[in-house]
């Protein structure tokens, strides 16, 4: 399945507010990447989020490869930089494999809590996307030249809507629902809102309920 930017935020920022807290990474930042890794060009000319072939066929949306993994596994041409910045393929190499988007999101987690370069290049203490961005480039997440300024550039044109989720709670889970109630009950599993608008007299009562997956 395949989305616009807007929808993949909708239908996974909750569940990506609540994996990321406590952990020092940017919901800003996993999001941006998300879309950097697994995006892929569709039949009509435009660019959806996992729509890439490693996305579809593996639920893996940010290009880990298989790096001390036990898991499942697929194999796919990728292109790669060296340290003089040519681009180069590496021939079917070994890319972790998920059962779910969810899955993906919490071992893209794991995967830079688990490796110590992360945090030394200060990746868990960045406070700003850029400031994390630049971190993941210097600890070698990718190999593209230009992989921290995608992230922000990426970031800059969904932050009005991404960040929406930043706290989770109430306030945003309202916030979100005010904006679009349909589309949010359609998108997202990790919430369901139910509400009732009852008029009292020149009043309105509104009854809303919060449901943690």
């Amino acid at each position: 399945m395949s989305y616009t930017r807007e929808e993949f935020v909708e239908k996974y920022g909750g569940f990506i507010a609540k994996t990321v807290k406590g952990t020092g990474i940017l919901q800003g930042t996993l999001i941006s990447q998300a879309i950097i890794e697994s995006q892929g060009k569709m039949p009509d000319g435009n660019w959806r989020v996992g729509a890439s072939k490693l996305a579809r066929n593996s639920n893996n949306y940010f290009g880990i490869k298989c790096h001390n993994w036990s898991g499942k596994t697929y194999n796919i041409d990728t292109g790669e930089y060296d340290s003089s910045g040519n681009k180069y393929i590496d021939k079917s190499a070994c890319f972790r494999a998920y059962d779910s988007v969810e899955d993906s999101i919490k071992d893209y987690i794991k995967f830079l809590k688990s490796n110590p370069r992360y945090e030394r290049a200060g990746v868990f203490n960045a406070k700003t996307v850029k400031e994390q961005a630049d971190a993941l480039k210097s600890a070698g997440y990718a190999t593209a030249p230009d992989y921290s300024n995608k992230i922000q550039s990426v970031y800059n044109g969904i932050k009005d809507y991404a960040d929406k989720f930043s706290k989770y709670g109430v306030s945003g889970v309202m916030k979100s629902f005010a904006n679009n109630p349909l589309a949010f009950v359609k998108r997202n599993k990790e919430i369901v809102i139910a509400s009732s608008i009852m008029a009292i007299g020149a009043g309105v009562g509104i009854y809303y309920m919060v449901k943690k997956k």
